[in-house]
Order: structure tokens, then C-alpha cells, then sequence
């Protein structure tokens, strides 16, 4: 794994601790994860779901992206998925956009980080 690769995921917020003891100390397989998380669509559903007013579509979303956040590492947006989960989980949308206003530029800058990496 490229170390420049690591340490912007690290600043990120990337629990790598956490994440090298689940993927056995394999970096390598921990790069791989990481690019496999650019197709992950349950981010881009969350917004779809949130513009629509769609509580239930939101949530399974968010619940999504918590999960596939969680195997990650992925702390550095954790704490607002965690808590719009919750609100959803709910059947509700009170409060949901300060959180989704949290996630999603935590979220743009991991894929921009994934998306530098991924061609080397």
C-alpha cells in the first residue's frame, strides 16, 4: 500500500488500528476495500431518498452506509451516519439535514482521496 495512501486516510479519520487487525495486517486487502467502497451506491441513495422526502428508502441507505462504514474504519463521518440513522430509524426527518450537511463533505473528500490512489 502506498504510505502517502495510508496517511491521508489516517488524517481522514480511518480507525487504521481497527481496520489492520480486522483485514489480518494486510494492507494490501485493506486498499482493495477501500477502492471497492467508490461503487458503493448507498451514499448517492441517501441523497436521492432525503431530496424525495423518502424516510424509509433514507434509512436503509444510511444503514448502509453505516455498516459498510463501520467494517472500514470509516470514523471520520461515523458519529453524524450513526445519528442520522437514528432519526430515520425513527420514521422521521427532523434534524436530518445538520447531519447529512456533516456527512457529506467528510464523504466527498474520502472519495476524492480513493479516487487519487485508485489509478496507482
Amino acid at each position: 500500500m502506498d504510505a502517502g495512501f495510508k496517511e491521508e486516510l489516517i488524517e481522514w479519520g480511518v480507525d487504521w488500528n481497527e481496520i489492520l487487525d480486522r483485514f489480518m495486517g494486510n494492507e494490501d486487502l485493506i486498499a482493495r476495500f477501500m477502492f471497492k467502497f467508490l461503487n458503493d451506491q448507498s451514499m448517492n441513495d441517501l441523497t436521492k431518498y432525503l431530496a424525495e422526502g423518502n424516510v424509509s428508502e433514507a434509512f436503509k441507505a444510511v444503514h448502509t452506509l453505516k455498516g459498510v462504514g463501520a467494517n472500514l474504519g470509516l470514523k471520520g463521518f461515523l458519529t453524524p451516519v450513526c445519528e442520522l440513522t437514528e432519526i430515520l430509524r425513527a420514521g422521521s426527518m427532523n434534524g436530518y439535514k445538520e447531519k447529512y450537511d456533516l456527512i457529506k463533505p467528510k464523504y466527498d473528500s474520502l472519495i476524492a482521496i480513493l479516487q487519487k490512489y485508485q489509478a496507482t
